[in-house]
């Protein structure tokens, strides 16, 4: 039995992978999470969890920030001496985020070998200055943007962790409403990621107003932020009232905030409109499931585009950009859907042909 440290930051798209891991190496080895406080919206803090304070000092310009910045990042360096201390690792995984800064360089201290895990397509700035001291850097994509040549040797591509309960619906090859005979409801998903995106609540209603008017049957799950949901609750039983439609299953839909349970949701979805974090779009690749990519255009080193055009360059997606035209061009996407489910077949037959093996497996492999 090994002792092993997994640090992570708190967003959906680092803390989802690490959960994954965690689970299935707490079968057999000592593990300990560490990470920030962002994280307990994902999880309940347990045994095995260390929340420490996590500070970019990329988030804000200015000296203050920076000091500020400075100054968590020092108490949380004092934070990672203890935890490793009396912890006393055999391996340390770092997947990014600004928690792992403080806990990696406190690993050079000890002297103890720690791996990188890199789950976008674009080396991160945490990862790229921890990349010559790791003993490995296994990644989710095979090719990574940014990584130095001279550190490929280093690079070890395992696939991309997703939870358990996305690898079932894989492994049952469940796929709702892809009747290519039929042209039943198709039913969309919209997921903004982890913190919610306000801009699909505000451009993509008046689409589907302007898809049920071409007499295109939807049924809707979608994430909306808090401030979002009576306004978008009232707007959809508003026009779907006004229309007056013959079929009364020509028109559902269901609004959510964040949910824990977005599986189930998976799960009926024909078709997926996202943002690009790696999570999301790794956990919609492995229940085989089409979607709609909108990568957020300040994400750092514009990873989410990266993202998305890995997906898009093995035509399981279709990506669209975020402008004035986004809410036209997915009603289009979305006509062609409903007139041609063959295409939604296509996508799903490419996000088959893309995996390779068992990331869990893969990754603990490597570490082990």
């Amino acid at each position: 039995m090994k002792k092993i440290i997994l640090c992570t930051g708190g967003t959906g798209g680092h803390i989802f992978p690490m959960i994954a891991l965690y689970e299935e190496l707490k079968k057999n080895h000592k593990v300990k999470i560490i990470t920030d406080k962002r994280a307990l919206k994902f999880l309940k803090k347990e045994k095995g969890m260390s929340i420490i304070p996590a500070e970019s000092p990329y988030r804000k310009e200015g000296l203050f920030h920076l000091i500020k910045s400075a100054i968590i990042i020092s108490i949380s360096m004092i934070y990672s001496f203890f935890i490793i201390a009396l912890f006393r690792p055999h391996v340390i995984v770092g997947s990014g985020g600004y928690v792992s800064f403080p806990l990696l360089i406190i690993a050079k201290f000890f002297k103890i070998n720690f791996f990188l895990y890199e789950t976008n397509s674009v080396l991160g700035r945490v990862n790229r200055y921890f990349l010559p001291s790791c003993t490995k850097l296994l990644t989710g994509y095979e090719n990574i943007k940014g990584l130095p040549e001279e550190f490929k040797s280093k690079q070890s591509f395992i696939g991309q962790l997703v939870r358990p309960q996305f690898m079932y619906i894989n492994e049952q090859r469940v796929f709702y409403g892809t009747n290519v005979e039929k042209k039943g409801a198709i039913n969309i998903l919209i997921l903004g990621g982890s913190q919610g995106a306000e801009i699909f609540g505000k451009k993509l209603p008046e689409r589907f107003r302007s898809l049920m008017e071409k007499n295109i049957t939807l049924s809707i799950n979608q994430q909306v932020k808090q401030d979002q949901l009576e306004k978008l609750s009232l707007f959809y039983e508003k026009f779907t009232q006004k229309q007056n439609f013959k079929d009364k299953d020509s028109f559902n839909f269901l609004l959510f905030t964040f949910s824990n349970k977005v599986d189930d949701f998976i799960k009926k979805a024909d078709l997926v409109i996202c943002r690009s974090g790696s999570s999301t779009l790794s956990e919609l690749a492995s229940a085989n499931k089409p979607f709609i990519a909108v990568p957020l255009k300040n994400s750092l080193d514009n990873h989410q585009y990266y993202n998305a055009k890995y997906y898009f360059d093995h035509g399981c997606c279709w990506l669209v950009e975020d402008n004035q035209d986004l809410g036209f061009k997915i009603e289009k996407i979305i006509e062609q859907v409903y007139s041609a489910r063959l295409l939604l077949q296509n996508k799903i037959e490419n996000l088959i042909k893309l995996k390779r093996g068992n990331p869990l497996n893969n990754f603990i492999n490597q570490i082990i």
